[in-house]
């Protein structure tokens, strides 16, 4: 994940949304929140369409529907 520095001060001290199609493990989630904090943006909410297994229990996000797991 990169961003550029005209991004970079776009971002500072601004409130930022996050929205992915799928929220599963969280790992890229992590990175994303990660980058923008070192950028300087406040995370205000994070949203998706999706969320796959355990991501369903968090509290810290937003989504539509549920995808089950079969095993």
């Amino acid at each position: 994940m990169y961003l550029s520095k005209h991004d970079v001060d776009l971002l500072a001290g601004k409130k930022v949304g996050i929205v992915d199609d799928v929220v599963s493990t969280g790992a890229s989630l992590a990175g994303l929140e990660a980058l923008v904090k070192k950028a300087g943006g406040i995370i205000h909410k994070k949203a998706f369409v999706l969320a796959e297994a355990d991501a369903a229990d968090r509290k810290d996000v937003i989504f539509l529907a549920t995808i089950p797991i079969f095993a």
